[in-house]
């Protein structure tokens, strides 16, 4: 049996100031005891629809997944179908917000390009752009610059190219500039287009490069002459 001391003896013969005690320790907290309660329970009412919240999103995250899935089979890129796009359209309505829908969004702009529907995907592309993802504004944005090209816009394909020559490099930034350069030709803008030829001149490693690079660029500066 554990030795009482004679400080656990006091406590014990003295109930009556462990009560004061508690009676202080109340009248204490005692003012703001109230807004204590009360913000327990927003928390705990915030935490809840927090939870159901993020609950109902997985859940219609994973059925758009399951839906997109029944319906990507029918969106044949290399053989495009008008049918296979309003489906699309009609899955993107049902389930707008979810990356699944951005997908199909995606891939209902390239359908409607492959139809030659140029101006209808060019708006497709033109809202897939949101400035949160550089690659993906880049590849968006070389796909958006297509639809000009396919409208005979040759000038406004390139000006929308443009930018992504900051945003890509190596391998990749050199066929740009070089679609760069045959989109100004086509849009009779030699100077511009020789522009672009010198820089790809500058930076060829290939002898067969530089010299098709050469030419372009020395028919480019005659042409810019007349």
């Amino acid at each position: 049996m554990a030795k009482i001391t004679p400080r656990r003896r006091v406590a014990l013969e003295s109930p009556d100031d462990m009560l004061t005690q508690a009676q202080r320790l109340w009248e204490y907290i005692e003012p703001v005891a109230h807004w204590v309660a009360v913000a327990a329970v927003v928390i705990a009412v915030v935490l809840g629809v927090w939870g159901i919240n993020a609950w109902m999103k997985g859940n219609r995250e994973t059925k758009a997944a399951e839906a997109l899935v029944q319906v990507t089979p029918k969106a044949d890129l290399n053989a495009p179908d008008a049918a296979a796009a309003a489906a699309l359209e009609k899955f993107i309505k049902e389930y707008p917000g979810t990356r699944a829908a951005r997908e199909a969004r995606l891939l209902r702009a390239n359908l409607l390009y492959g139809l030659g529907q140029y101006p209808a995907a060019a708006k497709a592309y033109e809202s897939l752009l949101d400035g949160r993802d550089p690659g993906w504004d880049a590849l968006v944005t070389e796909s958006l610059s297509y639809c000009y090209e396919g409208m005979g816009n040759f000038k406004k394909a390139a000006e929308v190219l443009r930018p992504v020559v900051e945003q890509t490099s190596g391998p990749l930034k050199s066929e740009v500039m070089q679609r760069l350069a045959l989109l100004y030709e086509k849009a009779q803008e030699p100077k511009e287009a020789a522009g672009y030829w010198r820089k790809l001149l500058d930076q060829a490693g290939e002898a067969a490069l530089m010299s098709y690079f050469r030419e372009k660029l020395v028919a480019a500066e005659a042409q810019g002459k007349k």
